[in-house]
């Protein structure tokens, strides 16, 4: 690529590598050069501190040529540095990936070597410019959202915030066709399949393959990954219990002995209910009780008879993530009120293309964790990793639109584990000034949280200064006298809530911010300058415009999915 792009990409991995807890029992890094040969730089267990890996990658240097091996690269990294002897804990089940970033088509053929990556469990990505072939790219990569075309490898250090985010915070295994040759780094999960009976034997044939299959590739146990399945048409029955079976033999072959149920109607919300009610419960096997996350994937070819909005938001209430797939005469709508989120409800011509392309499915339901909450109170506080959140909060929106900011923030607070070893809570408040109302460490119970959460007051002003409200977050909040607990690595996220374009600039302190790490997400309304917020938000898919704050009261779901399941890190422009 040239020595001004290899340049350009050193700078990138120093600077991911300088927001990383780097070390054997952390975070390794290892870097494989190719042109027509590949070789390799730096191996995962080289270096165990980041002062020696970046002065590692300072040496690396660029070999021109006018053609590359991708395959014979990527079969390279797979039989040479994802082994134990060079730094590889893939038998510990530990998350490997892998990013390409090439500026060339390839020479020789990607597809066997990508799909042996994908067999061993590896999460590829892969990023190209120039020449590079975007299809190909696609045939590399574990998931075509991980596939990312640049103008000019340069834009890295402008624009990585969207990969490095990636490289942070995936986990877990993807799955093709055939059974990966081991079950990596999934966290305990308990997974219920909800089939529509009435599909027809050819069709629950290629469900139950599929389920097969993605049993093949999980640590099947009582205390890794629990499978239950329950059917359903008119009326809903369980089939296997989340306990019933604790090894991948037994748990397969009694999904061998599921059988379609012919129906004209099919009744989705008892069948929701059902799994609630029966499914989801400690003698039944869930975890729920234990902060074990809780899935529940629909397949149905159906509209349903009955209703499912209550069933669907009593599942969302009790934190379990629901995911939709339909074909057929399936009722879209219908599948997006039963999901906790669109981005999980699946439309399919027809089942039989699971067993084709199953990786975005088995994707979800190998990495999603966390809790869904909706506007009700959730019955109990579920699984979601250590987190400190800073609300900063527009002072200058009235009495009625702090109230309404105050009343979600106390919803949201009902359903997290509050303490100083789980989920704590800041709220700061600005107008022209910053002023902290609320530190992270202030409060370590719902009760006194939510009481504090009270006495917020709003605060009149014309204008408002977000950049020196985002400085002093940064400077005064997250630090460890503050409570913050950024230094052990714990996750850090702040919500923006305004309704003003700020008078002052927002680009550097939010700089400032994700340089640091911190997970920014921005809501505005009214006044607010939608293009404003997307240079303060780590990603413009965490950018939400309301109309009214008043409205997040009745749809809250999408934003406190994010502030709950978000983990990790981001990175962008210079130090």
């Amino acid at each position: 690529m040239g020595a001004t792009i290899i340049n350009a990409v050193r700078e990138f991995i120093k600077r991911f590598v300088d927001t990383m807890p780097i070390g054997p029992n952390q975070v390794q890094v290892g870097v494989a050069m190719f042109s027509t040969t590949p070789k390799s730089e730096i191996n995962l267990n080289s270096f165990s501190s980041k002062e020696s890996l970046s002065s590692a990658l300072s040496r690396i240097k660029p070999k021109p040529s006018v053609e590359v091996n991708i395959g014979a690269a990527l079969d390279f990294v797979r039989t040479n540095m994802l082994r134990p002897e060079s730094g590889s804990r893939i038998q510990d089940q530990v998350t490997q990936l892998v990013l390409l970033l090439t500026s060339k088509k390839s020479k020789d053929s990607v597809q066997q070597p990508a799909e042996a990556l994908r067999q061993r469990g590896v999460l590829t990505l892969a990023a190209g410019s120039k020449d590079a072939d975007e299809a190909e790219l696609k045939q590399i990569a574990f998931d075509e959202a991980m596939v990312f075309i640049l103008r000019d490898f340069r834009l890295l250090l402008r624009i990585s915030r969207e990969m490095i985010s990636h490289l942070s915070t995936l986990t877990g295994v993807v799955v093709t066709e055939g059974p990966t040759e081991t079950a990596l780094a999934v966290g305990k999960r308990d997974i219920i399949f909800l089939i529509d009976s009435s599909m027809g034997a050819t069709i629950i044939n290629a469900v139950r393959e599929f389920i097969k299959r993605f049993v093949d590739t999980m640590p099947i146990g009582p205390d890794q990954v629990q499978v239950g399945v329950a059917m359903f048409s008119t009326t809903p029955k369980s089939e296997i219990n989340l306990n019933s079976f604790s090894s991948k033999e037994s748990l397969s072959s009694a999904l061998s002995r599921i059988k379609p149920k012919p129906s004209v109607e099919v009744n989705i919300g008892a069948a929701l209910d059902f799994v609630r009610t029966n499914m989801l419960r400690p003698e039944s096997g869930s975890r729920i009780q234990d902060q074990v996350t809780q899935l529940v994937l629909l397949l149905t070819s159906k509209k349903s008879k009955d209703s499912v909005q209550q069933p669907a938001e009593a599942l969302r209430r009790m934190g379990v993530l629901t995911l939709a797939a339909g074909s057929k005469a399936a009722d879209e709508a219908e599948l997006k009120q039963i999901a906790f989120d669109k981005a999980v409800v699946f439309i399919l011509r027809d089942f039989r293309l699971l067993l084709r392309n199953p990786r975005e499915i088995i994707s979800h339901l190998s990495t999603l964790t966390g809790v869904v909450v909706t506007e009700g109170q959730t019955e109990t506080a579920l699984a979601v990793g250590k987190r400190d959140i800073i609300f900063l909060i527009d002072s200058s929106m009235g009495s009625t639109i702090i109230n309404a900011v105050r009343e979600f923030i106390k919803r949201f607070v009902d359903t997290m584990p509050i303490g100083p070893d789980q989920v704590q809570v800041g709220v700061a408040m600005f107008s022209t000034t910053p002023k902290s109302e609320i530190n992270l460490n202030s409060f370590s119970s719902k009760e006194s949280l939510s009481s504090a959460l009270s006495r917020i007051k709003p605060k009149p002003s014309v204008e408002v200064n977000i950049g020196a409200a985002l400085d002093f977050v940064r400077t005064n909040m997250l630090r460890p006298e503050s409570g913050s607990r950024i230094q052990d690595q714990v996750t850090q996220l702040v919500l923006l809530l305004t309704s003003k374009k700020s008078k002052d600039s927002v680009q550097q302190p939010a700089e400032a911010l994700r340089r640091m790490g911190v997970l920014t997400l921005a809501a505005g309304s009214k006044a607010a300058d939608e293009a404003e917020l997307k240079q303060i938000a780590f990603d413009e898919a965490v950018v939400f415009i309301l109309r009214d704050f008043r409205l997040l009261l009745r749809n809250p779901n999408e934003m406190i999915s994010h502030l709950s399941t978000l983990t990790g890190v981001v990175v962008t422009g210079p130090n």
